[in-house]
């Protein structure tokens, strides 16, 4: 029963895993963060701190 568990645990670690690099990805090509948050099924608080990482690393801080 342990398995299922943990492959539950996986199968979700993957889907948000995915879901933060389509918004990465999205957020780069200059789509809003409220779109992207609805699109890809993330909180807009996950997303916005995406954003955020993603402005601190093209500014080189």
């Amino acid at each position: 029963m342990e398995w299922e568990r943990q492959r539950t645990y996986d199968f979700e670690a993957g889907k948000e895993a995915k879901a933060k690099e389509s918004a990465i990805a999205l957020l780069e090509k200059g789509i809003s963060p409220e779109t992207i948050a609805e699109c890809v099924k993330l909180p807009l608080e996950k997303v916005l701190e995406l954003q955020k990482g993603i402005l601190v690393v093209n500014e080189g801080i």
